[in-house]
């Protein structure tokens, strides 16, 4: 709602822009008030009123997608969002990337539904569930936490060693459903890759690569350039087909405190590049800071 207000509003329907940010608004305070307990958003609310997701249940104690869209949506402040962070850290992170929910449900929970039905780890019983991680990178690039957001991003992508290889089965050369969660519980079958390619993961993973890693995000003045390169990268190029034209950008670490993008001789304010005409081809050199 937040987003669409933004485009209502660039399109000259305030009234109906502000009619979005208040329906949203709402829906946050909803949240706050009976999803928020303690340290992460809960998942859910059953038909008999059950809260779960919550820190003393025993199984599905913690899921990720609420406290990405917590994120997304604006509903988490500050402290809920650091507090978030590192209790998906603690309970959700894995060798093999970050776990839909933990620990995993070993038998049927009726209120809960046909996740629990699932064998622990596969599916979405606790697997890591590309999907819903794509969601959480895309969030944490949101917010500037680059260097969590690439850790989870890797993570997507088998290798680099033989045994990363060996424990997910799997050559990098797509992006799976799922891989096997119930890291702690089954250590031998965790990280499987389920070979599966009936996923929605890859179109996400595409703009956290452009518009998160990269930092190419399209807006209606033209194209935003702000990359969020992780510590070990110096720089990289980047080609990208965008409203027709091609760009050719170098991006490179470099001692300023801000983004700083160049055409030729000229510095581009806000780090924007407007004026796109289809069928040409700009090369831009980009710096960020160290």
């Amino acid at each position: 709602c937040r987003l669409w207000a933004d485009v209502c509003e660039q399109q000259g329907q305030a009234g109906l822009a502000a009619q979005y940010r208040e329906s949203a608004q709402a829906v946050n305070d909803a949240a706050n008030a009976h999803m928020w307990h303690g340290s992460w958003f809960a998942r859910g609310i059953t038909d008999d009123n059950v809260v779960f997701g919550l820190a003393s249940d025993k199984e599905g104690k913690i899921w990720l997608n609420p406290q990405t869209w917590s994120i997304l949506s604006g509903a988490a402040s500050p402290q809920q969002t650091r507090q978030m962070l590192a209790a998906v850290d603690e309970h959700l992170s894995t060798p093999y990337g970050t776990l839909m929910f933990g620990p995993p449900y070993s038998g049927m929970r009726e209120d809960v539904g046909r996740v629990t039905q699932k064998y622990p780890g596969s599916a979405e019983n606790g697997s890591v569930y590309n999907h819903a991680a794509v969601f959480y990178i895309h969030a944490l690039y949101g917010i500037g936490e680059a260097d969590r957001a690439y850790e989870v991003l890797r993570k997507l992508i088998p290798g680099p060693s033989d045994a990363d290889y060996i424990q997910r089965g799997q050559m990098p050369v797509y992006i799976p459903n799922y891989y096997r969660g119930a890291w702690r519980e089954y250590p031998r079958t965790a990280g499987r890759s389920s070979q599966l390619f009936n996923t929605g993961t890859v179109s996400w993973a595409y703009r956290c690569f452009i518009e998160g890693l990269c930092g190419l995000r399209g807006d209606a003045e033209g194209l935003a350039i702000h990359p969020q390169l992780p510590p070990h990268w110096d720089g990289m190029k980047v080609k990208r087909l965008f409203r027709g034209a091609t760009f050719l950008i170098d991006i490179q670490k470099a001692d300023v405190d801000e983004v700083l993008v160049k055409h030729g001789d000229a510095v581009l304010p806000q780090a924007r590049f407007t004026g796109i005409r289809p069928g040409e081809t700009y090369e831009l050199s980009v710096f960020v800071p160290k």
